[in-house]
């Protein structure tokens, strides 16, 4: 046993959790080799951005990991949480030009070179802020192990995956369609584009028919992308438009004939049933557009403003332009009418600008010869989904799958490995000499371009759970840590991450990267709402551990989790909870540590024929606890095994157990096993409050240096006194149990009689062993009266308990019944006098009225009971 520290009067979180990080931290504690000998236990964290402060989010879902990686570790096994950063390039790119241009600076004045050093500088500055925060919460990952998304091993992954996929023709160069961001000048991944409800306008626009016919109406929100229509589509079972099929419109206002066709992707109930095809501009319209080979013009270019064909129109904005043509096409008496429609706009998360779905020549990779592979795994139940509907999401993603656009337009990233002959041959390479030598070899000459997009960021991050592990190289780390046991992610981005892991993992590392995926809850107010800036409901988790303590904010999180729900609606004062919790453990550990008869130098507990009743008791309440917490974890449910914790260690210890050992039949055995208790749960409170839960191990008598890595509490071997389900200790904490039921009914009957604490109850009862006796004396401040010999009484303590009957004083009752009494007549006299006030009566509502007849009913009813009790005294 090391030695044992005191603890100080009052817990102070801000001074120990500091205290203790930095003495883990320190020592090493988080870090993990490969060890073959031990099963392994890997998380990978996922890499937040260097552009990112610390939230409730994942405050929320990072404290999943750190309590798994915690709680493995202490299980023996080679449990590792690898920590890392994403370059996250549009965020970070547009953070630098924003400071670039308050000092009258451009990203393109400044150049690339120059652009990419002050992108360094930047993240050597500010990227470790998000750290700094983790450490607060105390989140204990492996740091040796820190990895970079744009590490130097890193970016070898990268462009190794990007040359084999290009090599297996997976990889192209192609015109697609993709999410434009017209303020970063980029293309978008789906998860950097957010659906947000606006209100707009829909408008009816006739396309009259080509030969002079009335032709067809069609309602749009996006009349600015007129000039680039191709077709107007309807449902090839709709009634109304199957004589014009086949014919053709002419676009308003440009009067360039159109054909109209038939495709089942029409929705015939939505407005006019007729969609205007647009095939440069929508998702929908150019897969339309593909299948019946349509062309596809652009009405807006790369700025946002009208191009092409667009005739006067041509160098106006988009929204400028959108008023414009309306109102030529009204003025051309074409415009029907025009209503307002709430729109779901796509906004650029990174700029906050409407994304322009645009045609543009861009890197893709072709995505159906991976997800195959993906998908025969989910099913197969090589991926596990926790809770399991969300593997439908994930299955859902990768049947209706595209081809993802690879390339983005920024500079901080990972350039493409691309370069290009003046005669605009690609070459692929892993660096520019390979490059320079294949050129040489395939055309003659070596003079190249590279490139200069980038990769986008979520390519970088599908590699992780291998990249990190030292891929394409053969690694110990690799060997033993791949595939990763566990996920924790958010819903938001199991397609756009989770399933390109799984894909990549399978095709680069031979197996899926990880086998459960967990999926955390979403975090919303009380009112279940979204946390945002603009309804002023952000809570920062920094201002909450200021408060309460990291300890308390992880447990307070933790309480709220619920597998079934998926929503933490958070709820401050859980924390607060929390921080009470911490103090009575606190202090209730100052009590166990200052018992006159000291604390046994090992934490064992006394030889199992000296324990007391009330001893049995706790400790089959412990071994059940342990039972309780060790499924929670291995289930994910972290709200149970909080609410077990705070069971056991506030109800069933601090308020029970403390009490039952003030009995002087308890003392020989006490200090034992209140030691052995505590130390124990502490263990188990460890991985989710992990500071309070080491200050009072320390104080406790315990083995090693450090609670972080203290064994996990083993039913099998450091709970093998337990003797089952149907052995004494369960007899006798079901015994102690109907005490305590026994001890509960006496404090409530002490307050029905509303007795002072110098009164004593009167129990009458038959014989009973010493040690029940005392725990009525004690805990229920009663005064026990024997009828009979004392005796063992230990038969069938459910029947002495039973037999007992309770009194009390007769003195203390005349006393408390003559003082209400008097309260109670005066109650009385007082609303018999205000009813019979025919002012209040005549001016007071009736139902006002009413209720002060009803309580002087209620006050006559209550005299009359007073009066019986009194006249049984003998005192009418």
């Amino acid at each position: 046993m090391t030695d044992r520290i005191e603890l100080a009067k009052n817990y102070d979180p801000a001074d120990v959790e500091r205290r203790l990080y930095a003495r883990s931290e320190a020592a090493g504690v988080f870090h993990e080799d490969p060890d073959p000998a031990r099963p392994p236990f890997v998380i990978s964290m996922p890499p937040p951005n260097i552009t990112g402060r610390a939230h409730l989010g994942h405050a929320s879902t990072y404290s999943t990991m750190d309590v798994l990686t915690r709680y493995h570790r202490m299980r023996g096994e080679n449990a590792d949480w690898l920590p890392g950063q994403d370059h996250a390039a549009i965020a970070t790119e547009a953070v630098i030009v924003r400071e670039l241009k308050t000092d009258g600076i451009t990203r393109d004045s400044l150049g690339r070179e120059a652009f990419l050093a002050r992108a360094w500088e930047w993240r050597a500055r500010y990227g470790g802020i998000i750290y700094d925060q983790f450490r607060l919460l105390g989140f204990g990952p492996d740091w040796e192990r820190d990895r970079f998304t744009m590490d130097p091993a890193l970016s070898h992954a990268v462009n190794t995956v990007f040359l084999r996929l290009y090599e297996e023709g997976l990889i192209y160069r192609g015109t697609r369609l993709i999410n434009w961001d017209p303020s970063a000048k980029s293309t978008l991944s789906d998860a950097e584009v957010e659906s947000e409800p606006r209100e707009g306008t829909i408008w009816y626009v006739r396309y009259r028919s080509a030969d002079g016919g009335p032709g067809i109406v069609v309602a749009t929100t996006r009349p600015e992308t007129i000039p680039a229509d191709v077709a107007v589509a309807v449902h090839p079972e709709d009634e109304r438009y199957r004589a014009l099929i086949g014919t053709h419109v002419l676009l308003p206002i440009f009067d360039r004939p159109v054909p109209v066709i038939a495709d089942s992707a029409v929705d015939p109930s939505f407005a006019t049933g007729a969609l205007k095809i647009t095939p440069g501009h929508d998702i929908v319209d150019y897969e339309i557009g593909v299948r019946h080979g349509l062309p596809m013009p652009s009405a807006i270019d790369f700025d946002a403003k009208l191009c092409a064909d667009a005739g006067r129109y041509v160098g106006m904005d988009r929204f400028i332009a959108r008023a414009a043509i309306v109102a030529d096409i009204d003025a051309a008496g074409l415009l029907v009418k025009a209503d307002a429609h709430q729109n779901t706009v796509p906004i650029s998360s990174r700029s906050g600008d409407v994304v322009e779905p645009l045609l543009s020549l861009q890197w893709f990779c072709t995505m159906q010869p991976l997800a195959q592979p993906a998908l025969e795994a989910y099913r197969a139940g090589r991926v596990r989904f926790v809770p399991e509907r969300f593997g439908r999401t994930f299955a859902a993603g990768l049947e209706g799958i595209r081809d993802w656009n690879v390339s983005r337009q920024v500079w901080w990233g990972h350039q493409l490995p691309v370069w290009y002959t003046p005669n605009d041959d690609i070459v692929v390479a892993l660096t520019e000499e390979e490059a320079r030598a294949i050129a040489r070899e395939r055309f003659g000459h070596e003079d190249l371009r590279r490139d200069t997009d980038t990769l986008d960021t979520w390519f970088s991050s599908a590699l992780w759970p291998f990249s990190i592990l030292g891929w394409p190289e053969e690694t110990p780390e690799r060997a033993h840590w791949y595939p990763n046991q566990t996920l924790v992610t958010g819903r938001e981005i199991i397609f756009l991450w989770v399933a390109r892991m799984v894909m990549l993992g399978l095709h680069f590392a031979g197996d899926v990267p990880f086998r459960d995926v967990f999926v955390a809850p979403l975090v919303f107010d009380l009112q279940g709402r979204k946390m945002s800036k603009s309804l002023g409901n952000v809570i920062d988790p920094i201002g909450l551990i200021e408060k309460y303590g990291a300890d308390a904010t992880r447990f307070g999180i933790m309480k709220q989790m619920r597998l079934e729900s998926q929503e933490l609606r958070f709820d401050e004062q859980k924390c607060d909870e929390a921080r009470k919790f911490a103090n009575k453990l606190w202090n209730a550990t100052r009590f166990v540590t200052s018992l006159p008869e000291g604390l046994p130098r090992a934490s064992t507990l006394p030889p199992l024929e000296t324990l007391t009743i009330a001893d049995r008791w706790i400790l089959t309440q412990l071994y059940r606890t342990v039972a309780t917490v060790t499924d929670a974890f291995d289930a994910y449910e972290f709200g149970i095994a909080v609410d077990s914790l705070l069971a056991f260690g506030w109800n069933l210890y601090c308020d029970r157990y403390l009490e039952a050992t003030k009995a002087p039949s308890a003392k020989a055995t006490r200090a034992a096993v209140l030691a052995y208790a505590l130390n124990t749960f502490v263990r188990l409170l460890h991985p989710i409050a992990p500071f309070v839960s080491e200050e009072i191990w320390l104080a406790l008598p315990h083995d090693g240096e450090t609670i972080v890595t203290a064994s996990w509490p083993d039913p099998f071997q450091d709970l093998a006194w337990y003797d089952g389900p149907n052995g004494r200790f369960e007899r006798d904490a079901a015994d102690f149990e109907r005490v305590i039921a026994k001890i509960d009914e006496l404090r409530n009957a002490r307050a029905e009689f509303g007795l002072h604490p110098k009164d004593k109850l009167e129990l009458l009862a038959p014989p009973m062993r010493d040690d029940l006796r005392e725990q009525l004396e004690s805990q229920a401040n009663a005064l026990v009266t024997i009828d009979a010999a004392r005796g063992t009484g230990d038969d069938d303590i459910a029947a002495i308990l039973k037999a007992i009957e309770m009194h009390a004083p007769a003195a203390v009752l005349r006393e408390r019944y003559t003082r209400e009494r008097t309260k109670l007549v005066a109650e009385i006299a007082r609303g018999e006098a205000k009813l019979a006030n025919a002012e209040f009566t005549s001016r007071a509502k009736p139902e006002v009225v009413e209720k002060e007849r009803a309580k002087c009913d209620d006050y006559r009813a209550q005299l009359a009971r007073v009066t019986d009790a009194l006249t049984v005294l003998g005192d009418a």
